[in-house]
């Protein structure tokens, strides 16, 4: 039986459907347009952290501070604002505004995947070369460089800034959002800072740059990227090439006192760097407001339901996600409408009636008006982030260990040939020339192969194969469909 714990993120796959697109005026037609206010109260109910000043002991982090502007402490509306885009695109296929088609590695530190970089510079030539004509996401899901053809929901919601013209001397129109988020300021008081107040650590590798992560997310890997086929690169050293990236990645909940502890195990993990992070404390409350200009009603409706997604799923935010940091709840104390403008005496809202109306709505088994969010959502996206996103921390989720082939095991000279000859008889008895696309009964039955000296190799195995069948247990302890989230 397996020994190691799920890794801490999976992904939502991207559809099979394309994301629906439309012009600002086809968004806007969709109903009566609405202008107000919603307060926000968020709950932590694990430690957050948001990052500021970090002190360097070497090349160690000595502490994350809170994020601080002037003298005051802040979640930055930016940071509420990229989880809740985050959670609609995914809910609702829209465009991937948080991911990067590129596989940049940089010196002294890992490949980095699924993060916005302006350089285009490939991990590899070989690489770069075998990728000449195919695409690390699927093109349907890049912000597209004009909105001639539309912008995606959330792209209507929170702004769109296009490419150059094809001319690359003027720029395509762009669409300024419909959504302003503020600053949560948060006081001292709340803080894990000073006298009698609990300590938290993060850990990371020791005398190095990068922070710690999972198996290199490069296009040399089935972790993030789907399986594809095997080439072989200048030195004659066999590469398993993965293409297409494998979806949109979101955290799992859990608690970070207990997942921290696993990380101490020295036999598995080597001498790590635990640092000290000053969070928001478990259990405070701050408040935000959210502003909204000229939303047609039924997508105000989706935005509160992606504010409170129901009983038992939850966001996360902020810094030390893949630890068990940064889990919320999100609760709307107030909503006000306004006629004219934000100067005017606001209308109250029963929050009740709209939440009642919510929760009939996302039974999307039921019969639909054609106002209804859930016409809105793309139901197996929701399924499948409802699953990553259901609040319980009873689980635990780590990285893959050093002696588990993770990211910074080193394969010995025997278990390189090993590695190799594994891979070259493979090619040999199923008959498959280099380059071939491999049939995903192919890139299992290799997985399995190469399972005792990279078990990280294949994410999707990786997860199946976790300690006493937890990810199969989650999927079916964590009933998915709307119903699960109604309010």
């Amino acid at each position: 039986m397996s020994s190691h714990n799920p890794n801490p993120f999976d992904f939502v796959p991207f559809a099979d459907e394309d994301p629906v697109v439309k012009t600002p005026e086809e968004w806007l037609a969709l109903g009566n347009l609405k202008t107000g206010c919603i307060t926000v109260e968020m709950k932590a109910l694990t430690p957050v952290h948001i990052v500021g000043e970090q002190p360097m002991r070497g090349n160690n982090i000595k502490e994350s501070r809170f994020y601080k502007r002037g003298d005051k402490h802040y979640i930055p509306g930016s940071s509420i604002r990229g989880a809740l885009r985050a959670f609609i695109e995914a809910a609702c296929n829209g465009w991937a505004s948080q991911l990067t088609p590129y596989y940049e590695k940089t010196y002294k530190q890992h490949s980095i995947g699924f993060k916005v970089v302006d350089s285009e510079t490939p991990a590899e030539a070989k690489i770069a070369e075998f990728l000449s004509d195919k695409s690390s996401i699927d093109q349907r899901f890049c912000v597209q460089s004009s909105a001639t053809n539309g912008i995606d929901l959330t792209s209507f919601l929170f702004g769109y800034v296009p490419g150059k013209t094809d001319d690359k001397d003027e720029f395509n129109t762009a669409w300024k959002g419909r959504i302003t988020i503020d600053d949560a300021e948060v006081d001292d008081t709340l803080l894990s800072s000073g006298a009698n107040k609990k300590s938290y650590v993060i850990p990371d590798l020791n005398n190095q740059d990068a922070f710690m992560g999972g198996p290199h997310p490069s296009a040399s890997s089935w972790w993030y990227q789907k399986p594809y086929s095997i080439i072989r690169d200048e030195y004659g050293v066999y590469k398993l090439m993965g293409v297409g990236f494998r979806g949109r990645k979101f955290y799992f909940h859990q608690d970070p006192k207990k997942g921290i502890q696993e990380y101490r195990d020295v036999r598995k993990w080597g001498f790590l760097n635990f640092f000290q992070v000053q969070c928001l404390e478990k259990g405070r409350t701050i408040t935000f407001d959210i502003y909204f200009n000229n939303i047609p009603e039924q997508i105000l409706n989706l935005i509160i339901f992606s504010l409170e997604p129901g009983k038992r799923i939850r966001h996360k935010i902020g810094y030390g996600k893949a630890y068990g940091y940064g889990s919320i709840e999100l609760t709307i104390n107030n909503i006000v409408f306004c006629k004219k403008g934000f100067d005017c005496k606001p209308d109250a809202v029963d929050l009740n009636v709209i939440r009642k109306t919510i929760a009939k709505q996302v039974d999307i088994d039921k019969i639909q008006d054609e106002c209804s969010i859930a016409n809105l959502f793309h139901k197996p996206s929701l399924d499948a982030l409802s699953f990553i996103l259901w609040y319980d921390t009873d689980c635990l989720f780590t990285y893959p260990n050093r002696a588990q082939g993770g990211f910074n095991h080193t394969m010995s000279k025997d278990e390189r040939k090993r590695y190799a000859d594994t891979i070259k008889f493979f090619l040999f008895d199923n008959k498959i020339k280099l380059g071939t696309v491999l049939t995903t009964f192919q890139s299992v039955d290799l997985s399995q192969q190469l399972y005792q000296l990279k078990p990280a190799l294949n994410f999707t195995l990786y997860q199946q194969r976790s300690r006493g069948n937890v990810y199969f247990k989650l999927k079916e302890k964590r009933k998915l469909g709307f119903e699960c989230l109604a309010v």
